[in-house]
């Protein structure tokens, strides 16, 4: 009987489905674009998304009218937005969760609609429903893949007839906040080292729509981070409890202007937490309400018996992971009274509210002592360590922390600096950061705030695009990603693929040549990685890659749109081989150049960067930053870029 009805199902479903739309035939548009009579600035970039990916695709360039504009015109019609004709199909945009769309395709009709602010539709806090419905049409139907920003990383197949096929489906995201910080703000005392003004702007502004592509922004803000950084200076003098005591009986910083941690058992504070917040808070926001309770960027370091009490058991691989040299060599675990510390909070604020806390430094680790959170305690996993690559077993208990905090029955976000990692180098942990980003959202994860995009388009795309595509498609294999970056090199495709499969077991097998280096030249995975670039590519790692970039433009042959990417990532190669050849001459940890020698290596490095710094190839002003924390450098690399000789 069961079968029979499943049968039955079949049938019935098969004599109601409805025909495909044709949009473009034979490179000629059949259809036009519809909004409504004032559409916001969303919908408005939306149906200029739409119009551009399809022109660049099959060459025709569809209508975009209002729907008193639209009245006689016949069908097929492309209704993006909330508009009359929405609300007549029976679409009710305001019941929509925020950032969720309909997708629905039949009857000569195509409606992409979504819940939409009023704000910048490239703004991270605009809410932009309509316009991921577009890109998720755009990606299913069309097949465009967003490689890295700009044109020629726009991979749009072509096609003389373009078909939207039938759907009726409202999707809503799985994750509030989906965040790759844009690192724009990288700033330099040696400014000639990054872009000019004009490069500056044009990389701001491609990144920008790249990163809306993969659908980067929330559903609603959330404010957190180190929240109590300014409270020793207001308060200290009148609230020394709420501070850390050190052993020496002192409450407060250990030096003027130095970091400090809060007395988190101290009622009375958790208390005036809640009441600043309670004061800023709008007394008509309807948002959800979320409270930054996240210690500064420091151990937790109170050692009064109060907070000590709180304390669980140290877990007995504690500090395995960690060096000697590590902030967390010798610090004590301090989990459970932070664990205490969130719930107290929570459980004096508003009903609803959730309180933002972070897994960080000595209080990564979950707690042992028993304490159950709950869905109101959101809370960052924000590891000191555990930079890529890993070992088998430190990728293990990397993934174990994140299930540990989840069954304490918190929320969880990502919150890792790990993309901070690896310099401009071809540094390549493509699959390792895929297995941990799944694990983490089949253990619920919620939301993201990776710091941060350093933007080394031509070196590290297969990471890049693996960390943005996933957030449109969490489900997807690390191969089945990095498949569709390929692709787009056409018959190149197979020799850059293993063009990257090369670094990334360079990567993979120097882990722990990275990890003495960096210790032996006192050197950041995150600020100063120019002082090891040398060392950690020498020149003889490049050729080997060359030559594979070299078969990969002979494979591209005739098609100009390939031959121009793999042109792209030589640009980047030639670019990593030329900074690791400066590092070698300049690095802060034995350079005893001269300044004729500082010279001539700066300004052959500055030379290819004006050279092609609207290439896109890589963020040059996080380079300049990191570079000035890394290398002897000149005086007048301190000119602004446009001025420099």
């Amino acid at each position: 009987m069961l079968l029979r009805c499943f049968v039955l199902f079949l049938v019935a479903s098969t004599l109601c489905v409805q025909a495909d739309i044709t949009l473009v035939s034979e490179g000629r548009p059949s259809a036009i674009i519809v909004t409504a009579d004032h559409p916001s600035r969303v919908v408005r970039y939306a149906a200029e998304e739409l119009v551009h990916h399809l022109e660049k695709s099959c060459g025709a360039r569809l209508e975009v009218r209002t729907e008193s504009e639209a009245k006689l015109t016949a069908p097929p019609r492309i209704y993006i937005g909330a508009s009359r004709a929405v609300r007549e199909a029976g679409i009710d945009v305001e019941k929509l969760a925020a950032e969720a769309f309909v997708l629905r395709i039949k009857d000569d009709e195509v409606f992409i609609v979504g819940k939409d602010g009023g704000g910048d539709p490239l703004d991270a806090d605009t809410c932009a429903g309509t316009l991921w419905g577009v890109y998720e049409w755009l990606d299913r139907d069309v097949g465009v893949r967003w490689l890295w920003p700009g044109e020629l990383g726009t991979y749009v197949p072509k096609f003389k007839t373009v078909v939207a096929r039938t759907c009726d489906e409202t999707t809503a995201l799985v994750l509030f906040q989906r965040r790759l910080r844009a690192g724009l703000g990288f700033e330099s005392d040696h400014p000639a080292l990054g872009f000019t003004t004009a490069a500056f702007k044009q990389f701001s502004n491609e990144q920008s729509v790249y990163l809306r592509r993969h659908r980067m922004g929330r559903s609603y803000p959330v404010s957190y981070g180190h929240a109590f950084t300014d409270w020793w200076e207001k308060d200290g003098k009148v609230h020394p409890e709420w501070f850390q005591l050190l052993e020496s009986g002192k409450r407060g910083p250990n030096k003027k202007n130095g970091r400090f941690s809060m007395c988190v058992s101290n009622p009375d504070l958790q208390r005036e937490v809640v009441s600043r917040w309670s004061a800023k808070r709008p007394p008509d926001a309807r948002a959800p309400g979320f409270i930054n309770a996240c210690e500064n960027d420091i151990l937790g370091l109170c050692t009064c018996d109060n907070c000590r009490a709180l304390d669980g058991a140290a877990p007995g691989d504690y500090l395995k992971f960690y060096t000697p040299a590590s902030k967390m060599a010798g610090s004590r675990f301090v989990s459970d009274r932070y664990a205490r510390f969130w719930l107290g909070i929570q459980q004096q604020a508003p009903a609803g509210t959730t309180v933002v806390g972070y897994a960080y430094f000595n209080y990564f680790q979950a707690p042992t002592s028993g304490i159950k959170l709950n869905s109101n305690i959101l809370i960052g996993y924000c590891p000191s360590s555990g930079w890529f690559p890993r070992s088998a077993e430190e990728h293990a208990w990397m993934k174990q922390q994140w299930t540990d905090w989840r069954d304490t029955g918190a929320r969880l976000f990502m919150r890792t600096n790990h993309l901070l990692d690896g310099y401009c180098m071809p540094f390549i942990f493509a699959h390792q950061f895929a297995d941990e980003f799944h694990h983490a959202v089949e253990q619920g994860m919620v939301a993201t705030d990776y710091d941060s995009l350093t933007g080394h388009w031509a070196t590290q795309g297969p990471n890049l695009y693996t960390v943005a595509r996933l957030h449109v498609r969490p489900e997807a294999a690390a191969d089945e990603v990095l498949a569709e970056y390929y692709a787009a090199f056409g018959a190149a495709s197979p020799a850059v693929k293993s063009y990257f499969e090369y670094w990334e077991n360079y990567t993979t097998f120097s882990r722990e040549k990275i990890n003495q280096t960096m210790e032996n030249l006192q050197a950041s995975r995150w600020r100063s990685w120019a002082k090891a670039a040398h060392v950690l590519y020498p020149a003889e790692c490049f050729t080997p890659a060359e030559k594979m970039l070299e078969q990969a433009m002979l494979a591209a042959g005739d098609d100009a749109e390939a031959a121009a990417r793999v042109k792209f990532l030589q640009l980047g190669l030639q670019h990593a081989k030329l900074c690791a050849h400066v590092s070698a001459r300049l690095t802060l940890a034995t350079s005893t150049a001269t300044k004729d020698e500082i010279k001539r290596a700066v300004d052959e490095l500055i030379a290819f960067r004006r050279a092609n710094e609207h290439s896109g190839i890589g963020n040059f002003n996080h380079l300049a930053w990191v570079e000035d924390l890394s290398w002897k450098l000149s005086e007048e690399t301190r000119q602004p870029p446009d001025l420099y000789p």
